[in-house]
């Protein structure tokens, strides 16, 4: 199975997108990426941003998981959403690093018909309109007293 962590910064009632073409048509993206074999979820998360966006990014806890069963062009995915607390930096494509044309920033009223990777964009909507935001503690280190 392969680990997709991404992570959403909203500012003005807008999220940060990562902007594609595909078949002609325009896509946005959570930025964010796949997770390497022994690379804790964290320090993925932050070097996607840096290397795509060119911003350290401060991130609080899981928003959402999803999972995206396995198609003939794609393993199964788990997708692991953070809440993105901050960033620093001003956001700016970094083409060296990734195929995406631009940032976008979408509205959080848009988002149920946005087409979104990973496709989340109604339950993302969901979450950002809420008027008590539930998120999942993450646990950087479950097993670090080592009883095992």
């Amino acid at each position: 199975m392969r680990i997709r962590v991404s992570a959403v910064f909203e500012r003005e009632r807008e999220i940060l997108c990562m902007k594609y073409i595909y078949g002609g048509k325009e896509v946005f993206a959570l930025p964010g990426g796949g997770v390497d074999k022994d690379v804790p979820l964290q320090e993925a998360i932050f070097s996607e941003w840096r290397g795509e966006l060119g911003v350290k990014l401060e991130v609080g806890d899981i928003i959402m998981i999803g999972e995206a069963p396995a198609t003939k062009r794609h393993p199964q995915t788990l997708h692991v959403i953070f809440d993105a607390l901050e960033i620093h930096g001003i956001p700016k494509i970094r083409p060296d690093s990734t195929h995406s044309l631009d940032i976008a920033w979408v509205p959080v009223e848009k988002l149920p018909k946005t087409p979104l990777y990973p496709d989340v964009g109604k339950k993302l909507y969901e979450t950002l309109t809420a008027k008590s935001r539930r998120s999942l503690e993450f646990i950087g280190n479950c097993m670090e007293r080592g009883f095992w």
